[in-house]
């Protein structure tokens, strides 16, 4: 077992970075299921969450997006009432994307994104609006 001295990194995580965040609200990291829809997809993208905090999220998307696009999407929170895992919350959202960050391996895109609206949709019987298809 080492001891820490005073040259050492602070072991509270709330302390890494007191004084360099200029978010407004603290971030969390959850890795909960987003539905994106995205001009030009098609159809509802779906995604995960890295982060989430009260003014917006961070995900990886897999279609091209820049800073400045909008887009609706629903983010599936699971609520823990009962022991079914279909018993979720859906946060239906409008959110604007204001950073992307370029993928080296080529992988996914990184989109930090803020959140303009929102309500809070739970039921039995309510599932994802975004993913339905459009009535004729």
């Amino acid at each position: 077992m080492s001891t820490m001295t005073a040259s050492e990194p602070s072991l509270d995580p709330a302390q890494w970075f007191a004084g360099n965040e200029r978010r407004r609200s603290r971030r969390v990291p959850l890795h909960w299921t987003i539905y994106l829809a995205c001009n030009g997809a098609g159809h509802p993208l779906r995604s995960s969450t890295r982060d989430i905090s009260s003014d917006g999220f961070f995900c990886f998307l897999n279609h091209p997006v820049k800073t400045g696009d909008q887009f609706e999407c629903e983010i599936v929170i699971p609520t823990h009432i009962s022991r079914d895992p279909r018993d979720v919350a859906y946060l239906r959202c409008h959110a604007q994307v204001v950073r992307v960050e370029q993928p080296v391996d080529g992988s996914e895109l990184g989109l930090g994104c803020r959140i303009e609206d929102y309500c809070l949709v739970h039921g039995p019987n309510v599932g994802p609006w975004i993913t339905r298809p459009v009535p004729d």
